[in-house]
């Protein structure tokens, strides 16, 4: 009867306790890029630029890209990049490079229609807990 008493006293004492708040966990970096990776990302931002809205990506850009040219000159500047190859055809990747935990390099290679080999290259940066395209190049 008296291990039966003492059983039940500890049970009730454990269900009465407050429960103790989870503390969360620290994000890291690698984390963060996990949900998101610079290839998901870079095709994601290549999907505007396919689409010709250059506005959009400018918008979507990060702070280093913004800081070196306006809206209007980047539109400018792209537009005069992409139309001369014609819609796009395939892209598959070729590598991705990370240099420091926040920066990356994505290269596709690429099949537009009037150019039939060719690699593009998109810079991010890890801006605000997701990455962020900074340059874009194809040659």
């Amino acid at each position: 009867m008296r291990t039966i008493f003492t059983i039940t006293f500890l049970a009730l004492f454990v269900a009465s306790a407050p429960a103790q708040p989870a503390s969360p966990a620290p994000v890291r970096v690698s984390e963060v890029t996990a949900k998101t990776t610079p290839d998901d990302r870079a095709r994601q931002w290549l999907t505007l630029v396919d689409d010709g809205d250059y506005d959009r990506c400018w918008r979507e850009a990060g702070s280093a890209l913004k800081s070196r040219t306006g809206r209007a000159a980047w539109a400018a500047q792209i537009k005069a990049m992409r139309e001369p190859l014609g819609a796009m055809s395939s892209r598959d990747l070729k590598s991705i490079e990370l240099f420091r935990p926040d920066q990356a390099v994505v290269r596709y290679d690429s099949v537009f229609a009037h150019k039939a080999v060719a690699v593009e290259s998109v810079t991010l940066s890890l801006e605000h807990g997701g990455w962020s395209v900074t340059d874009y190049g194809v040659k």
